[in-house]
């Protein structure tokens, strides 16, 4: 019997011979079906065969690795799909605690969103039908006065080339005289008109791309009539959602969790609700302020600052330059001067009183970090990344916050040896 059972031992084979074939047989299967494995599927694959070993902790924090990546991955892929859930998924967020409001006086949350929902729609109505109709026309006038800017720069070129030569200026020598002279201001304006079509072709080609397919179809459907539905069903379920989120949070890590998402909801919400308003009070300030005094393109440069507004200084200075190269280019310069001046002192008087009212205290996102954050996420993962840069940008302040108090409170902070500091635990 125990030779049986020798025999039997030595025809079994030994495990790692079986996983090699096992893993080379994959290998085939996963190259002859390449095409079709995406990184998400390979994720599902991917949970599928770590399920058995759930209880490790390497295993899960690989598993939240591979999650982090697909979700990516889905974000650089599917930006445009996404991007209306992302946006609604936000505006459900910043417009959650007057719905909260709303119920501590007796609404009912399905009610109190609707009420929301009504002057809502009133100001997206007023968008699309208005302001939207205005601004294209505003921009095609732009765009057709472009020639006359440009003639108005070529004789400001040769004024400017003029008056260095007649003033005889101290560090211009005698041999930057002559390429002083030599400058022609026409064949300067000449190279930009020709420039001009070409921009101006490569700009609509780019509007073009943007509307080409199914996805771009249903992303322009998703913002006008997706994103109400959408945004009103978050709020409706916002607290519920929230609840279930945080049910199936591990135990072990909940309350972590739960405090660390606390901060960041505190983080986020201050800079994003202040933000949102007070870039609307900039834009509406500058634009009726030009429109006022008859300032060109008010409505383009109100939208401008109030849209850039959103990054600190950012909209303030692109509107302003702005302003300053159309009072240039109009031939009416120094009484475009006195305009913006009038305009953009009353709004820093408006800003500086309205401010700190709306936003508070300032939440530790410095400008230079949200204009970081905006350009590599818009880079890489297109609209749909310039959603989520301001949220990306706080978890991560967060997350680099809590590193560095756990590296200040480490023995290589105070410089203890290992011996020294297991004794004083």
């Amino acid at each position: 019997m125990n030779g049986e059972a020798r025999g039997g031992a030595s025809r079994t084979w030994p495990a790692w011979p079986q996983a090699a074939i096992i893993l080379v047989a994959f290998l085939v299967l996963a190259v002859s079906v390449r095409s079709v494995l995406s990184p998400f599927v390979l994720f599902l694959l991917y949970l599928y065969l770590a399920w058995p070993h759930q209880s490790s902790p390497f295993v899960a924090r690989l598993t939240v690795v591979a999650a982090i990546l697909t979700l990516l991955w889905v974000a650089e892929r599917a930006g445009l799909l996404l991007a209306p859930f992302v946006l609604a998924f936000l505006l459900a967020y910043v417009l959650d605690p007057v719905v909260d409001r709303l119920q501590r006086l007796g609404l009912p949350r399905s009610a109190a969103v609707a009420l929301l929902a009504l002057p809502l729609a009133g100001v997206l109505a007023l968008i699309i039908f208005v302001l939207v109709p205005a601004v294209a026309n505003q921009l095609s006038q732009l765009i057709a006065n472009v020639p006359t800017y440009l003639r108005t720069l070529e004789q400001w070129l040769e004024s400017v080339r003029a008056w260095i030569i007649r003033m005889g200026i101290r560090g211009i020598d005698e041999r930057t005289l002559p390429t002083l002279r030599d400058i022609d201001a026409q064949s300067l304006v000449q190279y930009l008109q020709r420039r001009q079509a070409e921009v101006a072709s490569g700009g609509l080609q780019a509007v073009l791309g943007i509307g080409r397919g199914i996805g771009a179809v249903l992303t322009v459907i998703g913002y006008f009539v997706l994103l109400p539905i959408l945004t009103y069903y978050l709020l409706r379920d916002w607290d519920a959602l929230r609840g279930r989120i945080q049910e199936l949070l591990p135990r072990a890590y909940r309350d972590r969790v739960v405090a660390m998402a606390g901060e960041y909801d505190r983080l986020l919400g201050r800079y994003l609700r202040g933000q949102v308003l007070l870039a609307s009070c900039v834009g509406v300030i500058i634009g009726v302020g030009f429109w006022i005094l008859g300032f060109p393109y008010a409505l383009l440069l109100g939208l401008l600052a109030g849209v850039l507004n959103f990054v600190p200084y950012l909209g303030l200075i692109a509107s302003l330059l702005a302003a300053v190269l159309i009072a240039l280019f109009s031939g009416h310069f120094l009484g475009g001067l006195l305009k913006i001046g009038v305009v953009f002192g009353v709004e820093q008087v408006l800003e500086s009183i309205l401010g700190p009212r709306i936003v508070g205290q300032s939440v530790g996102l410095h400008p230079v970090w949200v204009i970081l954050s905006l350009a590599l996420f818009s880079f890489f993962f297109g609209f749909v990344g310039l959603l989520l840069a301001v949220p990306a940008a706080v978890f991560l302040k967060l997350v680099l916050a809590a590193a560095l108090r756990r590296y200040q409170v480490s023995r290589w902070f105070r410089g203890e040896p290992v011996g020294e500091a297991v004794e004083r635990d």
